[in-house]
């Protein structure tokens, strides 16, 4: 009989209980936003919490248009879509080389690229700045897009260097042994075996993007190239509250990515069940 059989009603309920509220805790700012973009400002102002009050999307419609959402979400798919592929790209080939491939100074590059998870961002902002300003990248795509891949790239590639770690050994050695050049295995072999743990990167990497606010507010000043975190904040202005819109604004921002990790969800949980977040 195994123990989940054997395990006391009053516990298990308590159990069901605990987790049905860590649930609901995470949903609940969602449901806030929610009901906020259905009242008006008016009902905002006598009471945070109530319900609907409007039917029309009109907070949307103040949103989308007073804080340029459009020209933003665009700024912020080039921008996420860009860094993570970039991130992960990179991760999985440096992953490669140092779990696979046999050359001069590995051990020493590969704790030298870990080195720089200890490392906080925010300590590098004037430096970064600087060197941005130096290359000409200030105000354009490429400044977020390499920085972001650049933060990211220490975890990744730890994570895709065990990730290859865990591939058996006997079934590189056929590959080899069949003849298989360096670029076949890693293309043919490793990269297929990997989807799980590029798809987890994907998850975060796209989630630190698109949510990244810092970095993108320092580099990033005209409304072409700026992103959706950093735009929303101009439906809060010093004469200024407009909080039914701001929520609308922040729930569009939301939604995007809740539709990645459910998108890629699967590809999480069999990364975790394979072991390639060891």
């Amino acid at each position: 009989m195994s123990n989940a059989s054997v395990r006391p009603a009053p516990l298990r309920w308590a159990l069901v209980l605990g987790m049905t509220l860590l649930g609901l805790s995470s949903v609940f700012p969602l449901l806030f936003m929610l009901q906020a973009t259905f009242r008006t400002e008016t009902d905002w102002a006598n009471a945070k919490i109530g319900l609907p009050t409007v039917l029309p999307l009109d907070a949307f419609a103040r949103a989308w248009v007073q804080a340029s959402i459009g020209t933003y979400f665009v700024n912020s798919v080039i921008v996420t879509t860009g860094a993570t592929l970039l991130s992960v790209a990179l991760a999985a080939t440096a992953g490669f080389a140092f779990s696979t491939l046999r050359w001069r100074g590995r051990t020493f590059a590969y704790f030298a690229v870990l080195a720089w998870m200890a490392i906080p961002p925010l300590l590098l902002m004037v430096p970064i700045y600087v060197e941005m300003v130096d290359l000409g990248l200030v105000d354009t795509y490429w400044s977020v897009i390499l920085l972001y891949s650049a933060l990211n790239l220490p975890f990744n590639v730890y994570l895709m260097t065990a990730f290859f770690r865990s591939v058996p050994a006997e079934l590189l050695e056929a590959a080899r042994i069949d003849g298989a050049s360096v670029h076949t295995i890693f293309g043919r072999l490793m990269l297929p075996l990997s989807v799980p743990a590029l798809a987890t990167l994907v998850i975060f990497n796209a989630l630190y993007v698109w949510n990244e606010f810092v970095f993108a507010l320092l580099l990033l000043h005209s409304d072409s190239v700026r992103t959706l975190t950093v735009g929303v904040n101009q439906l809060v202005g010093r004469f200024f509250f407009d909080y039914p819109a701001l929520l609308a604004g922040m729930l569009i921002t939301t939604l995007p990515m809740v539709a990645v990790y459910l998108i890629f969800q699967s590809y999480l949980v069999r990364a975790i069940s394979s072991g390639a977040l060891k």
